[in-house]
């Protein structure tokens, strides 16, 4: 029997600690019961079935320490990162940091997860960028016992109800009365101070902003970033008008980015916010330094960021597609949706380690090709993989500046709710945005279509598909698509275009033109430690 010795090294001042009798408790966040939670821990430590991690609701991560070995969970989000770090000689160390994790492994960097980061922006499943060192997915469970065993379980989202919710009456009751919940606990957890509004022009972060003014909640600083005025700039300082919030807009000035990201300062936020296995978001860098620069929010004020899983479906044109969709087609629309950033999406299929992720993921939900699995299949793999590895990443920029956050809209309740829609009604945004448009003429007596103001929103569906296919017919959809996206890119209203490091607005150019994004640029110069002078990542 092997004997292996685990070690717990967390050492965060936000993680909290406390003994139990079933032993150590180290957990982040405001779970709905701390009892419950360790209950759930305990149940994993014991050998039980089917832990209650359901029944924990808030933000949270935890690992319980006992005489035999550890048991570590997180929860729907993966809010806050848990990593084991395998030393190769019959140890492991648990820990909530990525730095702690590479010190105690000889391992490199693993070429399967660099090939995947590179065309993601984020690496799949439990992997990290490093041989040795694992992450705890969302929604996942393990124990890590003293004789060498483990087991562990990932909790899948459930499925929408059959025949489930299909009338706008039934679903807006339903989704605001979670909603009342999910806000309910937030305020006990986390008081009533300011709240940070960040409005994009879009639907999630309105809602928030309604939500917040239907329960009378006043402390709140909505605010933009961006280069210059936009129709989302103008819609978003409409949003917090009509709802009395003050509204701060970040200016972005190009010349000034390009020098702010060459100091040791955003080579610090780089190291605190990559964790391993996702880029940082460079935008949400710059935007807040500069409102901690000129004190626009207070100290401790919490940041409500409007995502939600409504948001989680794409590609909902393959519901309509008749009869059984293979594992193989399906395969191809996440490729098509995730795999973009880099020049040859396609080229992952070369990658064997990835390939097999899916391939298990089909397996572990049970494919079978039909509409109810392909939305599942779609909603769950966006949901686990780019979701949690790399939109929630982003909460990394509030934490390094010392703010709190929380995600009310992506929390169980509303997770339910959403779930609790029949699959018709959820293929697509169009009740999601009745729903939005009504609660928000409601609360202001104004209207607003978000979406008015975008001109590739105010062309028919047709009129698109048929200057697609004259173009395709030519042999010239390909180019016009990518001169369009450099074009697009080079006066980017959030500057992504700024955060070259090392390359030049050339580079960008012709990345993209072969087929790139500017976020497989950042991920190259991330592994080359190119992107900023100061990181040194990856080399000494």
């Amino acid at each position: 029997m092997v004997s292996m010795q685990i070690d717990v090294q967390v050492n965060s001042e936000h993680w909290q600690q406390q003994d139990t009798p079933h032993g150590r408790l180290f957990y982040r966040g405001f779970p709905t019961s701390v009892d419950a939670l360790v209950a759930a821990l305990v149940t994993v430590a014991e050998g039980g079935e089917d832990p209650a991690f359901r029944d924990v609701t808030g933000h949270w991560s935890a690992i319980l320490e006992t005489s035999t070995g550890i048991a570590i969970a997180q929860d729907v989000l993966r809010s806050w990162p848990i990593f084991i770090a395998d030393t190769g000689k019959d140890r492991l160390v648990v820990t909530e940091s990525i730095e702690t994790a590479r010190a105690a492994t000889p391992g490199g960097l693993s070429s399967d997860s660099v090939d995947e980061f590179l065309h993601l922006g984020y690496v799949t499943g439990a992997d990290t960028l490093f041989e040795g060192i694992t992450q705890l997915q969302a929604f996942e469970w393990r124990w890590l016992s003293e004789t060498g065993e483990q087991r562990g379980d990932m909790i899948p989202l459930v499925r929408h109800d059959v025949p489930g919710i299909n009338t706008d009456e039934a679903a807006d009751a339903r989704f605001s009365q979670d909603f009342e919940i999910v806000l309910d606990r937030m305020f006990a957890a986390l008081g009533e101070r300011q709240i940070v509004l960040p409005l994009s022009g879009g639907l999630d972060s309105r809602l928030l902003a309604v939500a917040l003014k239907d329960r009378g909640y006043e402390n709140v600083v909505a605010f933009t970033y961006g280069v210059a005025e936009t129709a989302e700039v103008r819609i978003s300082r409409e949003v917090a008008k009509a709802v009395g919030y003050r509204w701060e807009f970040i200016q972005f000035t190009p010349a000034e980015i390009r020098e702010a990201w060459a100091t040791p300062e955003a080579g610090a936020f780089i190291r605190d916010a990559y964790e391993g296995s996702a880029l940082p978001h460079v935008q949400d860098w710059y935007a807040l330094r500069e409102m901690k620069r000129l004190n626009l929010v207070d100290d401790d004020a919490i940041f409500l960021p409007g995502h939600t899983v409504v948001g989680a479906m794409h590609d909902e044109e393959v519901m309509d597609i008749p009869g059984h969709v293979s594992s193989e087609q399906l395969t191809e629309l996440i490729l098509h949706h995730h795999g973009t950033i880099r020049p040859n999406g396609q080229a992952l299929r070369k990658n064997h380690r990835f390939m097999a992720k899916l391939d298990s993921f089909y397996t572990r939900i049970g494919y079978d090709g039909t509409p109810g699995d392909r939305l599942f299949a779609l909603e769950y793999w966006n949901a686990i993989e780019r979701q949690t590895k790399y939109i929630n990443n982003s909460m990394r920029a509030y934490e390094h500046f010392g703010y709190d956050w929380a995600l009310p809209m992506y929390d169980k309740e509303l997770l339910a709710a959403w779930f609790a829609l029949s699959a018709e009604y959820t293929q697509d945004r169009d009740w999601y945005r009745r729903y939005v448009n009504r609660r928000y003429a409601a609360t202001t007596r104004t209207e607003i279509n978000t979406f008015e103001g975008f001109a590739a929103a105010n062309i028919a569906q047709s009129k698109r598909d048929k200057i697609k296919g004259a173009l395709r017919a030519v042999g010239a959809l390909e180019f016009v698509e990518r001169k369009i996206r450099a074009q697009a890119v080079a006066h980017h209203p959030m500057a992504l275009n700024e955060f070259l490091g090392a390359a030049s607005a050339k580079d960008l150019n012709r990345y993209i033109m072969r087929g790139g994004q500017p976020l497989g640029m950042y991920a190259e110069q991330l592994l080359a430690d190119t992107w900023n002078p100061h990181t040194n990542l990856f080399t000494k």
